[in-house]
Protein backbone atom coordinates (compact mmCIF):
# COMPACT_ATOMS: atom_id res chain seq x y z
CA UNK A 1 0.00 0.00 0.00
CA UNK A 2 2.38 2.33 0.82
CA UNK A 3 4.28 1.84 -3.10
CA UNK A 4 0.93 2.27 -4.19
CA UNK A 5 1.31 5.82 -2.48
CA UNK A 6 4.34 6.71 -3.10
CA UNK A 7 3.90 6.27 -6.90
CA UNK A 8 0.74 8.24 -6.79
CA UNK A 9 2.88 11.30 -4.84
CA UNK A 10 5.57 11.03 -7.46
CA UNK A 11 3.64 11.85 -10.45
CA UNK A 12 5.85 13.60 -13.43
CA UNK A 13 4.91 16.26 -15.83
CA UNK A 14 5.91 13.94 -18.56
CA UNK A 15 3.90 11.07 -16.87
CA UNK A 16 0.69 13.44 -17.36
CA UNK A 17 1.27 14.36 -20.63
CA UNK A 18 1.60 10.88 -21.96
CA UNK A 19 -1.90 10.16 -20.37
CA UNK A 20 -4.36 9.93 -22.40
CA UNK A 21 -6.90 12.37 -20.79
CA UNK A 22 -4.93 14.99 -21.13
CA UNK A 23 -5.13 14.57 -25.07
CA UNK A 24 -8.88 14.68 -24.40
CA UNK A 25 -9.12 17.68 -22.10
CA UNK A 26 -6.68 19.29 -25.22
CA UNK A 27 -9.24 18.66 -27.84
CA UNK A 28 -12.16 19.37 -25.92
CA UNK A 29 -10.88 22.51 -24.97
CA UNK A 30 -9.68 23.22 -28.73
CA UNK A 31 -13.34 22.45 -30.33
CA UNK A 32 -15.02 24.29 -27.77
CA UNK A 33 -12.99 27.52 -28.29
CA UNK A 34 -13.15 27.22 -31.88
CA UNK A 35 -16.95 27.05 -31.43
CA UNK A 36 -17.62 29.93 -29.05
CA UNK A 37 -15.03 32.22 -31.25
CA UNK A 38 -16.80 30.83 -34.28
CA UNK A 39 -20.80 31.28 -33.47
CA UNK A 40 -20.00 33.63 -30.49
CA UNK A 41 -20.35 37.55 -30.15
CA UNK A 42 -17.13 37.81 -32.24
CA UNK A 43 -18.89 36.79 -35.83
CA UNK A 44 -18.20 39.43 -38.71
CA UNK A 45 -21.57 40.13 -39.13
CA UNK A 46 -21.60 41.82 -35.27
CA UNK A 47 -18.69 43.26 -36.19
CA UNK A 48 -19.91 45.40 -39.65
CA UNK A 49 -23.32 46.00 -37.64
CA UNK A 50 -21.37 47.54 -35.35
CA UNK A 51 -19.06 49.35 -37.86
CA UNK A 52 -22.49 50.66 -39.82
CA UNK A 53 -24.13 51.95 -35.97
CA UNK A 54 -20.59 53.73 -35.29
CA UNK A 55 -20.63 55.73 -38.74
CA UNK A 56 -24.21 56.39 -38.55
CA UNK A 57 -23.61 57.53 -34.56
CA UNK A 58 -20.95 59.97 -35.87
CA UNK A 59 -23.05 61.46 -38.39
CA UNK A 60 -25.54 62.20 -35.56
CA UNK A 61 -22.70 63.91 -33.04
CA UNK A 62 -21.53 65.92 -36.10
CA UNK A 63 -24.58 67.48 -37.28
CA UNK A 64 -26.07 67.73 -33.49
CA UNK A 65 -22.47 69.76 -33.29
CA UNK A 66 -23.19 71.94 -36.08
CA UNK A 67 -26.72 72.55 -35.41
CA UNK A 68 -25.34 73.99 -31.52
CA UNK A 69 -22.71 76.06 -33.67
CA UNK A 70 -25.18 77.56 -35.73
CA UNK A 71 -27.69 78.45 -32.79
CA UNK A 72 -24.49 79.83 -30.90
CA UNK A 73 -23.57 82.12 -33.13
CA UNK A 74 -27.31 82.70 -33.50
CA UNK A 75 -27.41 83.55 -30.01
CA UNK A 76 -24.37 85.60 -29.93
CA UNK A 77 -25.40 87.82 -33.07
CA UNK A 78 -28.59 88.47 -31.26
CA UNK A 79 -27.09 89.53 -28.37
CA UNK A 80 -24.56 91.54 -30.16
CA UNK A 81 -27.82 93.06 -31.93
CA UNK A 82 -29.06 94.08 -28.68
CA UNK A 83 -26.71 95.26 -27.26
CA UNK A 84 -25.84 97.51 -30.17
CA UNK A 85 -29.87 98.86 -30.13
CA UNK A 86 -29.19 99.60 -26.17
CA UNK A 87 -26.17 101.56 -26.76
CA UNK A 88 -27.85 103.64 -29.55
CA UNK A 89 -30.89 104.17 -27.56
CA UNK A 90 -29.00 105.41 -24.13
CA UNK A 91 -27.14 107.56 -26.96
CA UNK A 92 -30.26 108.91 -27.72
CA UNK A 93 -31.85 109.36 -24.52
CA UNK A 94 -28.84 111.37 -23.61
CA UNK A 95 -29.36 113.55 -27.00
CA UNK A 96 -32.94 114.37 -25.81
CA UNK A 97 -32.49 115.29 -22.45
CA UNK A 98 -29.45 117.54 -23.92
CA UNK A 99 -31.87 119.18 -26.26
CA UNK A 100 -34.91 119.29 -23.47
CA UNK A 101 -32.65 120.54 -21.03
CA UNK A 102 -31.64 123.20 -23.22
CA UNK A 103 -35.13 124.14 -23.85
CA UNK A 104 -35.89 124.27 -20.51
CA UNK A 105 -32.37 126.51 -19.67
CA UNK A 106 -34.15 128.82 -22.81
CA UNK A 107 -37.42 129.41 -21.31
CA UNK A 108 -35.93 129.84 -18.06
CA UNK A 109 -33.90 132.84 -18.81
CA UNK A 110 -37.07 134.38 -21.24
CA UNK A 111 -38.84 134.46 -17.88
Amino acid sequence: MEIEQEQLDKVTFSQVVRAPVTYMLMVALSLMWFFVYRFGASSDQVNKNCEAEKLELRKELNQSRADKDALMIALLIKNGIILQQAKEQMHLDSTLRMKVGNRAKKILKEK
